[in-house]
């Protein structure tokens, strides 16, 4: 992988994910929609047990799950626990999806 990773491994059952929709003004980080936080990322990171998750594949999440990190105000990542996992998107799906409450 070309970019340069945050952390040198991810412990336990932890997966980095890049957050999908997200627009940086100065400090402030503001989401696309105001309402809906983003629940979709791209994993770049995971932890060396993982085995059903990839580098690569784009997981959906609970709007609520894991830590948010901000790294140098520019790159939106979150933290997330194998278990706040929903699943794994399909590569070939076109629609858009959300989570609903």
């Amino acid at each position: 992988m070309s970019q340069e990773l945050p952390f040198e491994r991810m412990m336990n059952d932890h997966l980095l994910v890049k957050i999908d929709s997200f627009e940086y003004k100065g400090r402030l980080v503001i989401p696309e929609t105001a309402k809906r936080k983003p629940t979709k990322g791209d994993v770049i990171q995971k932890a060396d047990n993982i085995t059903d998750i990839n580098v690569g594949d784009k997981i959906m999440y609970s709007q609520y799950a894991g830590y948010l990190i901000v790294i140098d105000g520019v790159a939106q990542y979150r933290v997330i626990g194998i278990s706040e996992v929903l699943g794994i998107m399909n590569k070939d799906y076109k629609g858009e999806m959300e989570i609903g409450q």
